[in-house]
């Protein structure tokens, strides 16, 4: 009866590190850049205790924070400002992808898209309690959501054109579907995904931001 028990324990220890080590292959990336943009958030939500209103409108050109100037934009302002701060992110992981430490820096580019989203929702939090928290669901929201889910998928395929490189200068023959046109068309997509990203954003803005008044 004891050696039945111990071969089942065995059993199941060797198949939950299969599981795992299937897991890990499979989503070892996602996981890590879906861990940095938690970290991220996170730091930024306790940085917002810290927080003024100058270093709000000094970060928006990259996280659209400003959320005063936000209720009298128009909608190809609100556009045009969303859309920008989406493209720089999308440049830094374009770039990066074209660098062989780019698995290295991706993550962090993206922990930093989370760190605006949390100072940002934290900030909005700290001083304006449920206005505040109903103005980042209302209309920060979605587009947060969609250009952070953009900027991991190109993330995702900035390291790995990233590890081709880096298999190249140690003289490994990397994957033959890792080209320079493949990793341009599937940014283009991402570059596609940031636009609706923008125009969510500026519909949302133009709809509810009106609503919300700060003093």
């Amino acid at each position: 009866m004891k050696g039945i028990l111990l071969s089942v324990r065995k059993g199941k220890s060797g198949f939950n590190k299969k599981e795992m080590t299937y897991f890990l292959r499979r989503y070892g990336v996602e996981t890590l850049l879906g861990a940095s943009l938690l970290a991220g958030m996170v730091f930024g939500a306790v940085c917002a205790g810290n927080a003024d209103k100058s270093l709000i409108e000094g970060l928006d050109f990259l996280f659209t924070s400003d959320f005063q100037s936000r209720c009298n934009q128009t909608v190809v302002s609100a556009f045009v400002a969303s859309f920008t701060a989406n493209f720089i992110f999308f440049l830094g992981n374009f770039l990066l992808g074209l660098s062989v430490w780019g698995s290295v820096g991706v993550p962090f580019l993206i922990a930093f898209k989370g760190f605006g989203m949390g100072i940002t929702g934290g900030y909005l939090y700290k001083c304006y309690t449920f206005t505040g928290v109903g103005f980042f669901l209302l209309v920060m929201l979605v587009g947060c959501v969609i250009s952070t889910l953009a900027l991991m998928f190109q993330g995702r395929t900035a390291m790995s054109f990233a590890n081709s490189l880096f298999a190249r200068v140690r003289g490994v023959s990397p994957s033959a579907d890792e080209t320079i046109y493949k990793y341009i068309i599937n940014n283009s997509f991402m570059l596609i995904a940031l636009s609706i990203s923008a125009m969510a954003d500026a519909i949302l803005n133009s709809l509810f931001a009106g609503v919300f008044t700060f003093s």
